[in-house]
């Protein structure tokens, strides 16, 4: 096997879904279970159990992907050292982030990269922030843009961006509980909640309906900052969204900010990454850059 059959196995046991992986690797479905038979072949173990409905990961299967990925980071450490000796610096790095942070944070950063080492390549990938941590752990991606847990396992490497604001919102548009939402008093027991699926912002929010003692109707659970503005913004109930999304919608002028006697915390947003990945010449000049870039938090 190679390295690109290495890689399409990596994705395939991270997506768990033959379609996907065929798409995002460029692959007709009839190759890639080919390449998989292949692989499983070369083996001789069984990698993945598959049917009609799912795909899961044989404990084989789970002991190759620790292998696969062990191998392409040596390989990445290897190609980057040689390079380093010859002063260049290149390869591929992935950072995953928000589509808002995309926006707002990461041009900047991409742009000092580039200058600097032109013949390295930053892949991007955006999704929702309460997937980032899930993501550095099963090293689908190098870094990513996360918010700080209470507590940071050792394990992790977190440089802070911004203390961003969390705000409750509600929709501007006549509701049935639009006169829950006076000017000067909110009965926010009769509000019913667009909750956040999971993440910090689920968190966050949970935090503040305790200190708030109150236990909400929930509408729905939504996951991603930007699907909750939209279902604020259509008159399915109240929310709390980080400042930056908001401002930064295309519906921000369909909610408001609501105030409250008691605020919600802000979110401390940064990038993360696995302290073991600082080892390679790449991924640690990214890292100093991170901290040289946003030197002010």
């Amino acid at each position: 096997m190679d390295f690109r059959e290495i890689k399409i196995f990596l994705h395939l046991s991270q997506s768990l879904h033959f379609s996907q992986t065929s798409k995002v690797m460029h692959l007709s479905p009839s190759t890639l279970s080919r390449t998989i038979q292949r692989i499983e072949e070369e083996l001789k173990q069984k990698l993945f159990e598959r049917d009609n409905r799912s795909v899961k990961l044989t404990k084989e299967g789970k002991q190759f992907v620790e292998f696969s990925q062990n191998v392409l980071h040596q390989w990445q450490s290897l190609k980057t050292s040689f390079e380093r000796k010859n002063n260049a610096i290149s390869g591929e790095l992935t950072l995953f982030c928000t589509v808002t942070a995309a926006h707002i944070y990461v041009p900047r950063l991409l742009e000092e990269f580039r200058k600097q080492y032109p013949l390295a390549e930053i892949k991007l990938e955006t999704g929702d922030v309460a997937l980032a941590y899930e993501k550095i752990n099963d090293q689908s991606v190098d870094f990513a843009f996360a918010v700080l847990p209470e507590k940071l396992s050792q394990k992790y490497s977190f440089h802070s961006i911004e203390h961003v604001p969390f705000k409750l919102i509600g929709p501007t548009m006549n509701t049935s509980f639009s006169k829950h939402m006076g000017e000067t008093k909110i009965n926010w027991d009769q509000l019913p909640f667009v909750m956040p699926e999971a993440g910090p912002a689920r968190e966050r929010l949970l935090d503040w309906l305790t200190q708030m003692k109150l236990k909400p109707e929930v509408y729905a659970k939504v996951s991603g900052h930007e699907a909750i503005v939209s279902m604020t913004a259509l008159g399915c109930g109240v929310s709390a969204i980080p400042l930056p999304v908001l401002e930064h919608s295309p519906l921000k002028d369909k909610v408001k900010i609501l105030p409250a006697s008691i605020p919600p915390l802000p979110l401390e947003l940064g990038i993360v990454c696995l302290k073991k990945r600082l080892s390679t010449p790449l991924n640690k000049v990214f890292w100093e850059l991170v901290q040289d870039v946003y030197q002010n938090v």
